[in-house]
């Protein structure tokens, strides 16, 4: 069983990366740009490609694994179907399980059987569930960097850009969704990346139902 600590590392990395701007062959991590003193400037056409790209996704599953810079870290297995609806499955130690509904967003700790429900729009989940994929109308583009091999796109909310940003990683060669980095107002990063990821197969539907798992009486 997790310790207490354990948990509470993977947890808080877990809620940073559900909550990001409110309040995924082999593995291969994604290095993180040098920061130049001002990044590229973005052209229309280039946000229409990533818009187009997010929106022509009907389902994807992907392994993925999760690092915190405070020291958490987790993997498991994420399904996704467009609109609304995510599953993060976290593999053992971990007995955390996220899933968005199409309505709701929930955070599960099923070691204390303890949901909790967030508001799917204010998550970086939000943007790239959306049934209208927009990167400039209720989100900023704050950062843009563009290697041989990735496009980097950071974003803030534009209602609150202090409450922390979310910067998407894809690949170009195909076009694919590869990572994010979820920093928080405190500083603390969180990476998902994904790898093995497949698009465009049949998920079962019972991924995206939530139901709280009560015990038996007596035990």
């Amino acid at each position: 069983m997790i310790t207490a600590k354990g948990r509470s590392i993977i947890a808080a990395g877990v809620i940073a990366t559900a909550i990001g701007l409110g309040a995924v062959s082999s593995l291969v991590f994604l290095p993180s740009p040098v920061h130049a003193q001002s990044s590229e400037e973005i052209a229309p056409e280039t946000i229409k490609k990533i818009e187009n790209y997010l929106a022509g996704i009907t389902t994807l599953k992907a392994d993925f694994v999760q690092i915190s810079s405070d020291g958490g870290a987790a993997e498991g297995k994420l399904f996704m179907e467009r609109p609304g609806k995510m599953r993060f499955e976290y593999n053992p130690p971990a007995q955390i399980l996220l899933v968005a509904t199409g309505h709701d967003f929930i955070y599960y700790d099923k070691e204390i059987n303890a949901p909790t429900y967030l508001d799917i729009d204010e998550t970086p989940a939000g943007i790239i569930l959306a049934e209208n994929i927009s990167l400039t109308d209720k989100v900023k583009i704050v950062d843009y960097r563009r290697t041989a091999e990735t496009i980097r796109v950071e974003l803030v909310r534009k209602s609150d850009p202090g409450a922390g940003s979310v910067t998407l990683v894809f690949s170009e060669k195909p076009m694919q969704l590869r990572q994010w980095n979820v920093t928080d107002p405190t500083g603390i990063e969180t990476t998902v990346t994904l790898f093995n990821a497949k698009e465009g197969m049949s998920l079962d539907p019972e991924l995206f139902k939530f139901e709280r798992i009560w015990p038996k009486r007596g035990s």
